[in-house]
């Protein structure tokens, strides 16, 4: 800096900052050094995560096409062989839901599904366990995810993971044409039934496939589509990041958004709207953020010349007040008409939340109240006392997430909360009409990323991290450290007072 002392201060500090910037790329490690900082601290525990996040972009592919009980269950198994190995190799001790405000809130929620699932009128015990299964299992992961956070390097190491699985799954999506799938629906009824709502007519109408990919549902496609875009915008704007992983990165978005539009996901493209404002408020990069939009509008205006305008006819509602007014009144009108009718609910299982489709013949249950959203199930199961459990375990995961994007800006974790905190957000918004939390691999990925940010956030502030007390620094052997200590007047050495 010497050679600059005689500029401006405005041209130093800019020099500075060029300075910083080339030893931060120099630094950034690899891609391929990203990806293997995931198996850190245990490989087999990180791989089987890794299995069970790949097996989860796949998993509607898999069961369409492998239908078995198995396959079903098949992301619920390798996630849950993770949660076991984390368990059972964690120090002596050491709880397994962390202590804080979400892991209370949570075991409280815990014991209410415990006791629904066992009330003696509510609908049988295999499709309360089912039920179980879907409220509880998501919320595992947050314990998952902060037992096996080593790194920052290693959670970073999952988002690339995403992006590249969100990369893949968006390509197929875009490829999928309707005649191969109204083919399929012809040759298989069991097909035929899952997707009798791919289809939305126009105006003028036309029918027009929504794709779905590799998902369940093209619902599920678009919020996924989501998920990942914004997992990418955090990655994007984050300082240090080389200028060609950034290209890279900013064209991934493209086919993303591209097959988001194709999936005619009105809430998801909401929620990145959200999600997009959000990020760009937190970095207060503004300009940062301006390749993103126009790689959604770039992907708006290729979706609508394929699907003939009508992907732009059907997005275009979102500009009717009364579009979006009646698509959350309607679960929030089903959730209180279950409520005048049962305040205290009528047990897991009741609304079929969770329950898979090869259960719903063999239990012979028919008294089955259909949900409209995870509110509205929440009301039908557990009544007032499920929404309020349930609703402080979403507030305290808000408060510990805003913590954590106070604490953490400004520091090389920024981008982790950015990305966790955004998705939390959209989770909570979608809460009323959607099903934020069953959603394959959203739901479980999106508290598993709420456990690794308070995990960094602890690390962060060690003094709130359960563990060890730290031993004290040995003291100095040094007479003086700073100053003499004053001698005191005689009359105090004598105990009278100097007065």
């Amino acid at each position: 800096m010497r050679e600059h002392q005689h500029l401006p201060e405005k041209k130093r500090l800019l020099f500075a900052a060029a300075r910083k910037a080339q030893v931060l790329e120099a630094e950034e490690p690899s891609f391929k050094e990203k990806l293997l900082a995931i198996i850190q601290g245990d490989p087999f525990i990180n791989s089987v995560m890794v299995a069970g996040i790949t097996i989860g972009f796949f998993h509607g592919w898999l069961k369409f096409n492998y239908p078995h009980p198995v396959v079903t269950f098949l992301f619920d198994a390798v996630l849950l062989l993770a949660l076991v190995l984390v368990y059972l190799r964690r120090k002596r001790g050491t709880p397994f839901i962390p202590p804080g405000k979400i892991g209370a809130a949570l075991i409280a929620f815990y014991v209410v599904c415990g006791v629904y699932a066992l009330l003696p009128f509510g609908p049988p015990l295999l499709m309360s366990v089912a039920a179980l299964r879907g409220w509880c299992f998501a919320t595992l992961m947050y314990s998952l995810g902060y037992n096996m956070t080593r790194s920052l390097a290693q959670v970073k190491g999952y988002f690339y993971v995403l992006i590249i699985l969100g990369v893949i799954t968006a390509t197929y999506g875009i490829r999928q044409s309707p005649e191969e799938i109204e083919q399929r629906m012809q040759q298989d009824e069991q097909f035929a039934a899952r997707l009798k709502g791919t289809y939305y007519s126009t105006e003028t109408g036309r029918v027009q496939l929504r794709v779905f990919s590799t998902f369940v549902s093209s619902g599920v496609f678009g919020s996924v589509m989501a998920y990942v875009i914004i997992f990418t915008v955090a990655l994007i704007s984050e300082d240090g990041v080389p200028r060609r992983e950034r290209l890279l990165l900013g064209l991934a978005v493209v086919p993303m958004a591209y097959a988001l539009m194709l999936a005619g996901a009105r809430s998801a493209l909401v929620s990145l709207g959200i999600g997009f404002v959000s990020a760009a408020w937190y970095r207060r990069k503004f300009q940062t953020f301006v390749l993103i939009p126009g790689a959604i509008y770039l992907a708006t205006k290729w979706a609508a010349a394929y699907t003939g305008g009508a992907s732009l006819e059907r997005y275009a509602t979102l500009l009717n007040p009364d579009t979006i007014w009646y698509r959350f009144l309607n679960p929030v009108v089903v959730a209180w008409l279950s409520f005048l009718d049962n305040p205290i609910g009528g047990g897991l299982g009741r609304s079929g939340y969770s329950v898979p489709f090869f259960l719903w013949g063999r239990t012979g249950y028919t008294e089955t109240i259909p949900g409209e959203g995870d509110l509205s199930c929440l009301v039908i199961e557990m009544g007032v006392i499920g929404v309020v459990v349930f609703v402080r375990v979403l507030y305290m995961a808000c408060r510990t997430v805003y913590e954590a994007l106070r604490r953490l800006q400004n520091t090389p974790a920024s981008s982790l909360a950015l990305a966790s905190a955004a998705c939390v957000i959209l989770a909570v918004v979608a809460f009323p009409i959607g099903s934020p939390f069953l959603g394959i691999p959203t739901g479980a990925l999106t508290w598993f990323f709420v456990g690794t940010l308070q995990k960094l956030s602890d690390q962060h502030q060690p003094e709130a991290a359960p563990g060890p007390v730290a031993e004290a620094p040995p003291k100095s052997t040094k007479r003086f450290l700073y100053r003499r200590t004053p001698k005191l007047p005689s009359s105090s050495r004598l105990g009278r007072s100097p007065l």
